[in-house]
């Protein structure tokens, strides 16, 4: 937040390492996105469990079985790296609140799926009085949109812009949009503004949920169709599994 309130601090992103960073999706050209962000946020526990995994010792089939049962089990387990997962929308309305607090200007760039995103301007402003949106703009994943985007960014100046467009288009436009940018830190927001927190359609999970770390089961219930985007969770388990064990095999005893 300070940096967003410095005007003379210079642009950066944000972003949260999902899963699909680590798959067949993470190309050299995604992964230097990654890697120049000025801050890298954990969303997920997925995240969590395989910092804490990747310290302990044994890395077996067992191993690797006890550790995920944990996550329900013994959610403390999977904190000891990384203590806090950061929840995109939870982490969004804190900062909202933060802004309007400050007086500082925000700008909203996405396509949420029930609305407009004027929309979820007027119930942001309406839930958090006196909150300033300096700006809004659709979400488009096409670089030849680029140019007009810039203009009105940089007419408007705001000091903080939220980016909701989805893995791994909001990693790219903010890569692109943020070195042209005289000011502001631009965050990463995935699906934050289809939740009803956001002024979307989507009911979030319960908190006891959201606390183990599996709001994700939850919407895959709710939206089946996202089947094809849990599928990397699998994926990224087993790739933890083989760095672990080839990091036990080459180590020095």
């Amino acid at each position: 937040m300070e940096r967003a309130a410095d005007p003379e601090s210079p642009p950066a992103y944000v972003l949260k390492p999902y899963v699909e960073f680590f798959g067949p999706r993470a190309t050299p050209a995604v992964r230097a996105i990654f890697e120049g962000a000025w801050l890298r946020l954990a969303d997920g526990v997925a995240v969590q469990w395989a910092a804490a995994y990747g310290r302990r010792p044994g890395h077996r089939i067992l191993d690797l079985l006890r550790s995920l049962a944990a996550i329900v089990l013994r959610p403390r387990s999977v904190t000891t790296v990384i203590p806090e997962r950061v929840a995109g929308a939870t982490l969004t309305l804190s900062l909202l609140g933060a802004c309007r607090d400050r007086g500082l200007g925000v700008f909203l760039i996405g396509s949420p799926k029930y609305n407009s995103i004027t929309h979820t301007a007027r119930y942001l402003e309406g839930a958090l009085p006196g909150l300033r949106i300096v700006g809004t703009a659709p979400g488009r994943a096409d670089p030849a949109g680029d140019p007009a985007l810039l203009a009105e960014l940089r007419r408007c100046r705001p000091d903080l812009i939220l980016v909701g467009v989805g893995f791994p288009a909001q990693e790219r436009l903010m890569a692109r949009l943020s070195p042209q940018l005289g000011h502001g830190v631009l965050i990463g927001e995935g699906g934050s503004f289809d939740f009803r927190e956001m002024g979307g359609g989507i009911r979030r999970a319960p908190g006891p949920l959201r606390r183990l770390g599996l709001e994700w089961l939850w919407r895959l219930v709710r939206e089946p169709r996202r089947l094809g985007r849990q599928l990397a969770i699998p994926r990224f388990v087993a790739a933890v599994q083989r760095e672990a064990r080839h990091r036990d095999q080459t180590s020095p005893k």
